[in-house]
């Protein structure tokens, strides 16, 4: 040990008596976290992913500029004899220029600290990933540098060695991307993903930067590094031996076989694996458990998929990384779930329906018609892109599971796909409990339709062509088609006379009211004081844009809930006040001048009324609100809670999402300004979404029901006539606690709108009042992107003179002081000789 230290003392020390030690620490910091900085303040987000994204290609010109002179230097200067006749092994000397490596190469990646201290002071990241990403780093950093040592010693030029390892480092990063093992695979069929699983460094580095540290994927680094140095080793002990190199390339051969061999035995497996993820989003959540353990009979899975080897690369590895997640949920259901695989081939339904119609002259048997029978299933194949020699074309492939539950219809979830892999374990526990349901939960649904305004010249063409010409349009048709999809009985109506909501159901959804009138009101109210949900968006006004010649003009447009009647008697309130916030986006809008690039490209509208409502600016403690991205809360109005006369009657009210602390308004009937839109000297955070629980009281109490409204007479139509119809009269309630969740905007839940981050709130709001949280807690076990509330330009000028000069001032400061106190020692030294002599 003694010995390593000597070497470790001694190489470390060269590092930094040298001005290229500091440049090449200032390169590297100034590359890396430039590339990261440049890009985070347009939408800044607290991940480090992307920034150790980048690192394997900088690693792999930085680590060879580091090795490079480790041996080729005490070649070139003759010190390489002099250092082995020292009493040394040639493994001590191997180790310790390994462990000086190392320990230059640590204070490397410490002094990227900038980034996190950055991310950490404007934001949440997730401490889980930071670490498993700097681990990930570090060790293909040793792996890389343990190959650089290997060739900086066969070479004398330091250039050489640079290249050669280079190209090396290089080689090893490229196998394991996508693209080069598609492309070797479409030469030879599997010989690319085999070289990804062995060589591509890649391969084994994306999961730690996502927060797994699986032990194969450590031993695959530490395995390639220890057979470099032991390489490395038996290249310097035996050099001067007789046939010294027809027995190092018999040992290199033994070595890399070794490699390879352990690397494929260990493809594909995972001995132990650690999900550092702060939320476990890569582990089986307590929630899925209960749900599975509701199952009072066994569940059913099967993967309808194509065998892999006639998988395309990208796909390869879908049916490990999906029966992985079966086995997870087998062992977290105690033995209710079981899960097999079926193999289907696309080209046996193509030849299946060639034939359709031809005389067959034997029948065919079973496993020869699986795949026509699957069709009738609902299994059918999906085309994914393949690349084929130097060709993309598309490929039909199966990827689709059939959870079966007692004698219900087997539920196919269709086409699993690699990037949706994140979402499969809500998909199938979702699809498992609503099996596990006697009856489809049931959802009134409330959502106006709008009038289409189309050209005339449109109107007509289309006339002329005998195509129907639609008079509106369903601004929240995908709420109905996603609430079904979610296995949910959807019943759109209008809350009217002629269209009145139905006898019995779970849970009323009202998404952006017009008008509401007191016997609307009255149907609300008996909903909530009956003991049933109620999910109310609102939205007060809308904003028309115009982009001219002359300029942006901008109009307001009011929606008119009339909500505020009934809410009020609970002790909440929508503002009509107009809501702006200092953290918001830039909308694109059409142009009506500029040309067909204007017409294309659109005119962009940043205005505070754009409001983005941030992770850090929700409920982290509620299941609605805790995994949510960044929300666009476009237009939208806050709300106002009456603490009194909520806590009068009992009811509960948790607020969901805030605005951001820089959040601003202005009364509905003031005169809209440019200086309107600038932010005051001090904002506040305005309450924008809230969940209320409880007894409601019964707001029409000792009042009759109210009648509908007649239908307003249109100019030149004739009147309706009169009718002696009358309603039944109006059942007696129980009074039962009930749920509201009331949000000032709706816009948010529109088609163009309805993804992503939104459609998640819309279906939390919906799964958590009607069916259980455990469902939304399943549903926010997937990465989200936790962004930053916009920071200040004050902030981002300080942070960006932080991470492109604190760092590197830090490093000239240290550089310069080793300098200061060498020079001073040696000036000591020469100064007790001189005196010493005098004497």
């Amino acid at each position: 040990m003694r010995n390593i230290l000597t070497i470790l003392r001694r190489d470390l020390g060269a590092y930094f008596t040298s001005p290229i030690g500091y440049i090449f620490i200032m390169v590297f910091v100034t590359m890396s976290v430039g590339l990261f900085v440049t890009s985070f303040f347009v939408f800044p987000v607290a991940d480090m992913r992307p920034y150790f994204e980048n690192l394997p290609l900088l690693l792999c010109i930085f680590i060879p500029a580091v090795t490079m002179r480790i041996w080729a230097e005490e070649r070139k200067e003759n010190t390489w004899e002099m250092l082995l006749t020292f009493p040394m092994q040639a493994w001590e000397l191997t180790i310790g220029k390994f462990c000086a490596a190392v320990l230059f190469y640590l204070v490397t990646l410490a002094a990227t600290f900038t980034v996190p201290m950055m991310l950490f002071s404007l934001g949440n990241p997730d401490t889980g990933v930071v670490f498993s990403g700097y681990l990930g780093t570090l060790l293909m950093g040793c792996c890389f540098l343990a190959l650089g040592i290997l060739f900086s010693g066969f070479f004398k030029d330091q250039i050489v060695a640079f290249v050669v390892t280079l190209l090396t480092c290089f080689l090893f990063f490229l196998l394991g991307t996508d693209f080069i093992a598609s492309y070797i695979d479409g030469r030879v069929a599997g010989m690319g993903s085999l070289l990804s699983d062995i060589f591509g460094v890649f391969t084994h580095y994306q999961p730690l930067i996502r927060g797994i540290i699986d032990v194969a994927d450590v031993l695959f680094f530490v395995v390639w590094a220890a057979l470099f140095l032991t390489l490395n080793v038996i290249f310097i002990d035996g050099r001067n031996r007789p046939k010294a190199r027809l027995m190092f390339a018999a040992i290199t051969v033994i070595c890399i076989v070794i490699g390879m061999l352990f690397n494929f035995l260990m493809a594909g497996t995972s001995i132990k694996r650690f999900d550092l993820t702060e939320d476990k989003i890569h582990t089986i959540s307590p929630s899925t458990r209960s749900i599975l353990a509701q199952a009072d009979s066994e569940v059913e899975l099967r993967l309808y998929i194509t065998p892999q080897d006639k998988m395309p690369t990208a796909m390869r590895t879908i049916e490990r990384d999906i029966l992985d997640k079966m086995e997870e949920l087998r062992l977290a259901s105690q033995g209710r779930l079981n899960y097999a695989s079926v193999y289907l081939e696309a080209a046996n339904v193509i030849a299946s329906e060639q034939d359709m119609g031809m005389p067959e002259e034997e029948p065919k048997g079973e496993d020869e018609a699986i795949e026509k029978r699957m069709l009738d299933k609902g299994v059918q194949p999906f085309n994914v892109r393949a690349m084929s020699e130097d060709e993309v074309t598309n490929k039909l492939v199966y990827c689709s599971i059939g959870v079966g539950y007692k004698d219900k219809a087997e539920e196919i979830i269709p086409q699993i796909m690699p990037e949706n892999l994140p979402d499969l374990e809500y998909r199938l526990v979702n699809t498992i409990y609503k099996l596990t349901r006697e009856k489809k939960p049931v959802v009134a649904l409330v959502a106006p339709k709008e009038a289409v305004n189309i050209d005339p010249q449109m109107r007509q063409m289309l006339m002329q062509m005998g195509q129907p010409v639609p008079e509106s349009e369903d601004p929240y048709e995908y709420l109905e088609q996603v609430l079904v999809s979610e296995k949910y009985d959807v019943q759109r109506v209008e809350m009217t006379k002629e269209s009145p909501l139905p006898a019995e159901y779970d849970t009323l959804v009202v998404v952006n009211p017009r008008s509401l009138n007191e016997r609307q009101h009255w149907e609300i109210n008996r909903a909530l004081h009956s003991g049933k949900s109620v999910v109310m968006a609102v939205q007060q006004y809308e904003w028309d844009y115009q982009a001219t010649r002359d300029g942006n003009r901008i109009s307001r447009r009011e929606e008119n809930p009339e909500v505020n009647a009934l809410l009020e008697k609970y002790g909440l309130k929508v503002s009509e006040e107009i809501l702006m916030d200092e953290n918001n986006v830039t909308l694109n809008v059409q142009s009506q001048a500029g040309g067909l690039f204007g017409a294309l490209m659109g005119q962009p509208f940043k205005l505070p009324t754009h409001i983005l409502v941030n992770n850090t600016s929700m409920n982290q403690d509620i299941s609605i609100t805790s995994r949510l991205a960044a929300i666009l809360y476009l237009w939208g109005t806050a709300l106002e809670l009456n603490d009194a006369k909520l806590n009068e009657y009992g009811l509960k009210a948790d607020t969901l999402m805030r605005t951001s602390d820089a959040a601003w308004s202005i009364a509905k009937d003031d005169p809209l300004t440019q200086s309107s839109f600038d932010p005051p000297a001090t904002g506040k955070a305005f309450p924008l979404m809230v969940w209320v629980r409880g007894q409601f009281p019964d707001a029409f109490a000792g009042q009759e029901r109210p009648v509908w409204p007649k239908p307003e007479q249109q100019p030149g139509t004739p009147p309706p006539p009169e009718t002696d119809d009358e309603e039944p009269p109006a059942a007696a309630v129980t009074p039962a606690p009930g749920q509201l969740v009331l949000m000032g905007c709706s816009q948010v839940f529109r088609k163009n709108f309805l993804q992503a981050a939104n459609l998640d709130l819309f279906l939390n709001s919906v799964d958590a009042v009607t069916l259980t949280e455990d469902l939304v807690n399943v549903r926010g076990t997937k990465p989200i992107d936790r962004v930053i509330d916009k920071p200040s330009k004050r902030q981002r000028t300080l942070w960006q003179l932080a991470n492109y000069g604190l760092a590197n001032l830090l490093i000239a400061g240290v550089g310069i002081g080793f300098f200061v106190l060498r020079r001073r020692a040696r000036n000591a030294y020469t100064v007790n000789q001189v005196q010493s002599e005098n004497k």
